[in-house]
């Protein structure tokens, strides 16, 4: 895929770059930019950026120096992060535990991106949002399904990485959870039961979305004018893995 930047509105920007599975098939991945009510700008997981792509994103910024914070939001998105870091040096940058793991040399802030602690700090511009019930950081490497998500209330943004995915394959397209969902669901009593309840909590966050940008496929700009809104089609998603919570419920409780 294209390098390219995307102006989704309200200060929301999408950069859609490459990713490439053993070096073939590319499913890319993405950066995002946001616009904080105070003009200046944060950055939502990160992506090696140059050539063209690179001064439309530093023209934005005032040549880097506009970006407040880099906020790392999948644990095993981690190869563009010292890069990231190399392009906004001033930045605060933000990580989960596995980020710091991966990445030590770098100057990590304290409140890790799946904190509370975290979400209060930026609130004023973003809504984050954390599946509940399963392993964040799973032992299993290959096990890609949580990561925090972020809504920009201001261009009814949902930015979300392998968590809710997006393709128009037909049949199996449209917007759906990522399919290690079984894997990672935590082995104990109540387990589902706190996932659902985040997946309602997630529905509801999605009443107030239009634009969807998910890694590793392509945005889904302008919802509604594409079809159901996006709380529907999420809620159409959590119709399609009933029978993995079913089954791990019965199991575990």
């Amino acid at each position: 895929m294209a390098d390219s930047l995307i102006d989704v509105g309200n200060g929301f920007y999408n950069v859609r770059g490459s990713f490439r599975i053993l070096g073939v098939v590319d499913i890319g991945t993405q950066m995002s930019l946001v616009r904080k009510a105070d003009g200046r700008f944060l950055v939502l997981d990160g992506y090696t950026i140059d050539g063209d792509l690179a001064r439309k994103v530093m023209d934005l910024t005032d040549g880097g120096e506009a970006v407040d914070a880099v906020l790392h939001l999948h644990p095993f998105h981690t190869l563009h992060v010292k890069a990231t870091h190399e392009r906004f040096p001033a930045a605060k940058h933000y990580g989960t535990a596995r980020h710091k793991r991966k990445a030590p040399e770098i100057p990590w802030e304290e409140p890790e991106t799946d904190s509370e602690e975290l979400h209060a700090l930026f609130a004023e511009d973003l809504t984050f949002s954390v599946p509940r019930g399963v392993d964040l950081i799973p032992e299993n490497e290959n096990l890609h399904f949580a990561s925090v998500l972020a809504v920009h209330p201001a261009s009814r943004t949902l930015h979300v990485d392998d968590t809710l995915m997006f393709n128009k394959l037909p049949i199996v397209g449209g917007v759906g959870f990522h399919p290690t969902l079984k894997q990672v669901l935590q082995p104990r009593p109540g387990a589902v039961a706190e996932f659902r309840a985040w997946t309602d909590e997630l529905v509801a966050l999605c009443e107030d979305v239009d634009n969807l940008c998910a890694a590793h496929t392509r945005p889904l700009l302008n919802v509604s004018q594409d079809g159901p809104p996006l709380a529907a089609r999420v809620r159409d998603a959590i119709g399609k893995i009933d029978k993995t919570l079913a089954g791990h419920e019965k199991k575990y409780g």
